[in-house]
């Protein structure tokens, strides 16, 4: 009981009504003195005159308790970005403290729990050791699959789902992987053209133009990810691997996708330079790692993510329908680091270290990312 506020409540609530101590003890049945402890934290009403207190005033039991099961939007967002930033400057097992206890208090919250299973997510490799990693792991596919089980939300659920096959995926439990998503390769439906046609129809052209943009975004980056998972399977086919790649990059530069903050972008580039050093072509691998660092040095930091020019109405979006808005899953440190690391100490580029032009990028790379500390 020591963090609830209802003293402060019943003193509130108590005044809202105009009656005084007096009154609301003859109306509860006890003493005045009982009502002046509870309002000044001596004590609290006993638990059966709970249901009668929140009758009295017209409230539930939990905000006569000062208590919200539930957090909205925005402290969802601050409090992902305080624990994220946490991870990158406070000792690791002081924050995963912080998280259960933010998870067991809001348990009931389902968007808050969806914002800690990608915190849990993208901080799990930071994990001391590879068990403590395991154990993070299943406590995402846990909160998943209460997510799953008691939500009313159908895009919660297909969030969790997700997230519950990218735990699964880091396990290494390929077979629960393709139980959790085989039906999503289901034949198109064009649901996304309907309700399109649907907006056009009642004549909220601005509206359709929107839903088309913001399915337009997300499938080009989605897009893009399968030709980076597709360059990832043809490594050894030299002419087809120059084709997808090729692919990719136009599809970044038809539609601006360097000034759009996503990984989609990122690992075409790097595993392109790793395909191309299997096939000791040094200067194919060099060109797609200045590609790479181009695109990073063209950020802007604190990272966002938004739209671009043309896609030019998706920002709102993102930040209405993503559990942690629109800032970066990683704290800004960690986004630096990872993103020199990505390049300095990947040991797919290790034939590429004594090469001049591989310096430059590294040098250029830690000369836009200031303040990184090694």
């Amino acid at each position: 009981m020591k963090n609830l506020n209802i003293g402060r409540i019943i003193t509130q609530k108590r005044k809202e009504k105009g009656i005084t101590q007096e009154k609301l003890a003859e109306y509860i049945g006890v003493s005045k003195a009982s009502v002046s402890k509870w309002e000044s934290g001596q004590s609290y009403p006993d638990i059966l005159l709970l249901p009668e207190l929140a009758t009295y005033f017209n409230v539930t039991v939990d905000e006569l308790l000062g208590y919200s099961p539930q957090l909205n939007s925005e402290d969802i967002k601050k409090l992902y970005n305080q624990l994220s930033h946490a991870f990158a400057s406070r000792p690791f097992d002081e924050v995963m403290e912080r998280c259960n206890q933010v998870i067991r208090e809001y348990y009931s919250c389902f968007p808050l729990l969806l914002a800690m299973i990608q915190l849990l997510l993208n901080h799990a490799p930071q994990a001391k050791n590879e068990q403590f990693q395991h154990e993070m792991l299943q406590q995402c596919i846990a909160l998943c699959q209460r997510i799953k089980e008691e939500s009313d939300s159908v895009r919660d659920i297909k969030m969790a789902n997700t997230m519950q096959a990218l735990a699964e995926v880091a396990l290494g439990n390929t077979t629960a992987v393709i139980d959790l998503l085989n039906d999503q390769l289901a034949p198109y439906s064009g649901d996304d053209v309907m309700l399109i046609m649907a907006h056009q129809m009642r004549g909220e052209n601005d509206q359709a133009k929107k839903v088309n943009q913001i399915m337009l975004f997300q499938n080009v980056i989605a897009t893009l990810t399968l030709l980076t998972n597709y360059l990832a399977l043809h490594m050894t086919e030299a002419e087809l691997f120059d084709q997808i790649y090729a692919q990719g990059v136009q599809m970044i530069d038809a539609f601006q996708m360097k000034e759009v903050m996503t990984n989609a972008v990122f690992g075409l580039h790097i595993v392109a330079a790793q395909g191309y050093v299997m096939q000791q072509e040094k200067e194919k691998a060099l060109q797609a790692l200045e590609r790479y660092v181009n695109t990073v040095v063209g950020l802007k930091f604190p990272l966002k993510l938004k739209g671009n020019a043309y896609f030019n109405q998706v920002d709102e979006w993102l930040e209405e329908n993503i559990p942690i808005g629109s800032n970066a899953p990683v704290d800004e440190i960690t986004s630096k680091t990872n993103f020199l690391m990505t390049i300095e100490e990947n040991p797919a580029f290790a034939p590429l270290r004594e090469e001049e032009k591989y310096k430059k990028l590294v040098r250029r790379l830690k000369e836009k990312l200031n303040g990184y500390s090694n």
